[in-house]
């Protein structure tokens, strides 16, 4: 016993002798690969880019234009979740010229809807459409005047009401660091994708 377990560190050692010595010879990124980011596949949704607090998301598609739009996701003071807001231009000939979607998480008063306002402009409420597993969605209308707000302003608040909590508000602030740069963008590469669709 003693002997078989000799030659098993005698061999386990070469082993790492032999592999170490090939290490050597070899590149690195050849013996231990570092690996790379995972490529995005059509139909999924990345971040192609970051304005301050919010980030240019599309879908990939195998070829032609991709849809984008620009999100930022909420977090709480735990570092949870809990909004999600997508902004993006709609066609001409809508009373209102920029849509957005809101998610809320489970578990709000569907009665109560969502207030939203920015700075302290106006506030206005929106009913919500429907829930999923991931939370309650309100989809909302933004005027020329209410588009411009959020490119000028410097917080949206979003205010909802919880089941079960009385009259307990909960207010989201939204940042609106970068809006005005990623809303640019989004419109230009929109007019692009127009340009080359048929």
């Amino acid at each position: 016993m003693k002997r078989f377990l000799k030659w098993s560190l005698l061999a386990l050692s070469a082993t790492f002798t032999t592999n170490g010595a090939l290490a050597q010879d070899a590149s690195s990124t050849e013996v231990f690969p570092i690996g790379k980011a995972p490529e995005v596949q059509p139909g999924q949704t990345y971040a192609k880019e970051v304005f301050g607090d919010w980030e240019l998301l599309c879908v990939k598609t195998a070829e032609g234009p991709e849809p984008c739009e620009i999100g930022q996701l909420i977090l709480d003071g735990n570092s949870n979740p809990i909004a999600d807001v997508r902004i993006f231009p709609l066609p001409p000939g809508n009373a209102a010229i920029a849509g957005a979607t809101f998610i809320n998480p489970l578990g709000v008063a569907l009665a109560s809807g969502m207030i939203f306002g920015v700075d302290d402009k106006e506030t206005k409420q929106y009913p919500y459409q429907f829930c999923t597993s991931v939370g309650c969605i309100a989809r909302v209308g933004f005027t020329p005047l209410e588009l411009q707000a959020l490119r000028k302003g410097e917080n949206g608040k979003m205010t909802f009401r919880m089941m079960n909590s009385g009259d307990q508000q909960v207010t989201v602030n939204v940042s609106l660091k970068g809006f005005a740069t990623g809303y640019a963008e989004l419109t230009r590469l929109r007019l692009q994708a127009a340009k080359l669709t048929p």
